[in-house]
């Protein structure tokens, strides 16, 4: 005598969902009377602000604020549904995580990284070394490295300072426009994550689809982390041949016209591209699920699940809700090549499946 296996998420999980949609939902009505209080100043009327569609010119000033009011009263009502009334939740996942969205997200979070990756690169010799000593001797011999960078000329730190400088007043100026764009895309995934619990914990007592057991999930999720790493291929290879005389950003281009600042920045969005298709991979081998033999003190030990499962949904919840936005743009632009060089319409759901595949295989999904 066989069984069904039967999937379904951890019931605080699915509390945690509710809950974040009914404060998400607060939170719609005062940026919705910000914009209908200030129709020049608020948040969608920003000189960023480049919605994916607009609105009919008959259409009054008011009536976007005051539907986004609306919708924000219906969500507490709706962070509470039914697991029946789910396309209502689905609904609120489509509107706010991507036609609401734009490209300014994807745009902020890839400078970031591209931030971080000088960071991330200098600390690694400390991380891998083995021993009190051998961490100070790797940081001594990191601080002499940039030491010597910067009397060499290799790096102009006060370049570097002015640039941070001017860095900081810029997104001191955007900032309150750039939170409301993260709110509209956060507002998308935690959505479409109650969806999914509302879906999953709706069978009541049926069984669930084979494909959600941990072994199906294994093979599939396999599929969808390669695909995702594939996604990161076309950007991180394109920045690459910045190393070489034959640059392309679209098209071929002299190397001498790409300033060595541009040619940093876009080596280090180009290395945080391929590092994040690597990263993908660890969803479906052993690396992910245990820390590798190479990493000191943890090696060998349970990687956490919500170490890879938060940041990965994260980052899948801002490729999907940027993904229609952008390929508008491209289109808007005539940068066609931007479609297949960002296919964040692949990437973010190819690893937004890896991630759900990992988290059955974890057991933050539960099959029984």
């Amino acid at each position: 005598m066989t069984t069904e296996p039967t999937t379904q998420p951890r019931k605080r999980t699915g509390r945690a969902a509710a809950i974040a949609a009914f404060l998400w939902s607060l939170t719609a009505v005062p940026v919705g009377l910000w914009q209908l209080l200030d129709p020049e100043g608020g948040p969608f009327s920003h000189e960023l602000y480049e919605p994916t569609f607009t609105l009919p010119a008959a259409v009054p000033a008011w009536a976007a604020p005051a539907a986004l009011i609306a919708a924000g009263v219906l969500g507490l009502l709706a962070a509470r549904a039914r697991p029946r009334l789910w396309p209502l939740t689905a609904l609120y996942a489509v509107v706010f995580g991507m036609l609401l969205s734009t490209t300014s997200p994807i745009a902020f979070a890839g400078y970031i990284c591209a931030f971080l990756i000088p960071l991330v690169v200098a600390a690694v010799p400390v991380m891998l070394a083995r021993g009190t000593a051998g961490r100070l001797v790797a940081a001594a011999a990191v601080a002499a490295l940039l030491v010597a960078l910067g009397l060499t000329g290799v790096v102009d730190y006060a370049a570097v300072g002015d640039f941070l400088q001017m860095l900081g007043a810029r997104v001191a100026e955007i900032g309150a426009y750039m939170l409301v764009q993260v709110w509209i895309v956060a507002g998308g995934a935690i959505w479409a994550a109650l969806t999914l619990s509302l879906l999953l914990n709706g069978r009541g007592d049926r069984p669930a689809p084979a494909w959600l057991a941990p072994e199906r999930a294994a093979r599939w999720g396999r599929a969808a982390s390669w695909t995702a790493f594939a996604c990161a291929l076309p950007y991180g290879l394109v920045r690459m041949t910045w190393l070489t005389p034959w640059a392309w950003t679209g098209g071929p281009l002299d190397s001498s016209m790409i300033d060595p600042a541009t040619r940093v920045w876009g080596l280090c969005l180009g290395f945080a591209a391929l590092a994040g298709g690597v990263l993908c991979l660890g969803m479906t081998y052993r690396w992910g699920t245990r820390w590798p033999f190479w990493m000191p003190v943890v090696k060998g030990r349970p990687v956490p699940p919500k170490l890879a499962i938060v940041p990965a949904t994260t980052v899948a919840a801002l490729f999907t809700c940027v993904s229609l936005p952008f390929v508008a743009l491209s289109i808007r632009q005539d940068a066609l090549e931007m479609v297949w060089a960002f296919p964040f319409y692949v990437w973010g759901p190819a690893l937004g499946a890896a991630t759900l595949a990992y988290a059955i295989r974890r057991g933050v999904v539960e099959a029984r």
